[in-house]
């Protein structure tokens, strides 16, 4: 096994059976929108999320309460220009007994530094293994996304564009933002001051949408990704009352933790 691939391990006081249980109720960890089988040997099941990543799996492996071992057999992601990473790697699910308690070790073996996704990939599978299959072994329910719930840095910058193609901005706070949210501003700015938490930034905004007398043009681009943030470009031409003709060409911070947006800084 190259020792340089993405590994990470749990330690639970549920029984094996119980954590093989969980590793196979893939719906249940990963996405609720799997298609296919995902618990017997030579399964196959598909995985998407939006445009940002698809892929099919494989079950080459499948030793009940001791070993589940996945194969990459397609892959794509959106963000990468090799679209053959992942492909012909193995996802492997390894269980071990432990006194009284269960070790599970999880390898996506050739997940390796040298992939352009390597870091995107990490954050992922740390969110749906530490967090949302541990939750799952653990207290049975785990944070699957959905078309419309995102955890990963890409997951939620793709919703992120999705909703702001739509100038759905309060959804965007309500969907994605973290209840202590920090909404930071220009020192200087002439039209906002800085805020924090999810109920005040609502109210930031909906104080100024209120002064907004007419739209001339709104446009938003397509996130760039680094990291544990995204940054969208931002064109904005409105009349505003008690400021007349307003024109702002800004760049959008944001900061994503365990799936929700912690900050938002803007730059105009």
């Amino acid at each position: 096994m190259n020792k340089q691939s993405f590994t990470t391990t749990l330690t639970v006081d549920q029984s094996p059976k119980a954590v093989f249980d969980a590793i196979t109720n893939v719906r249940g960890w990963w996405s609720e929108e799997i298609v296919g089988h995902t618990a017997n040997l030579n399964d196959e099941f598909s995985y998407q999320y939006q445009d940002v990543h698809r892929c099919k799996m494989k079950l080459i492996e499948v030793v009940p309460a001791k070993k589940v071992v996945w194969q990459v057999l397609d892959n794509y992601f959106s963000f990468t220009e090799d679209k053959t990473e992942w492909i012909g790697t193995n996802v492997i699910f390894e269980i071990l007994k432990q006194d009284n308690q269960t070790q599970l070790r999880f390898t996506h073996e050739g997940l390796v530094p040298d992939y352009e996704c390597y870091n995107a990939c990490v954050h992922g599978w740390t969110q749906y293994i530490d967090r949302s299959l541990f939750s799952l072994i653990t207290i049975g329910k785990g944070q699957p996304n959905t078309s419309k719930t995102a955890y990963t840095v890409h997951e939620v910058a793709a919703r992120f564009h999705e909703l702001a193609q739509q100038e759905k901005w309060f959804e965007i706070q309500d969907e994605l933002f973290a209840n202590e949210v920090k909404s930071l501003e220009p020192a200087n700015s002439p039209y906002f001051q800085s805020t924090q938490g999810k109920v005040s930034v609502r109210q930031k905004g909906e104080d100024w949408v209120k002064r907004i007398a007419a739209g001339h043009r709104l446009h938003t681009t397509a996130p760039v990704v680094g990291g544990n943030h995204f940054a969208v470009g931002r064109e904005v031409d409105i009349t505003v009352e008690g400021h007349g003709r307003v024109q702002i060409n800004e760049i959008m911070l944001y900061e994503v933790k365990n799936g929700q947006i912690v900050s938002e800084q803007f730059f105009y």
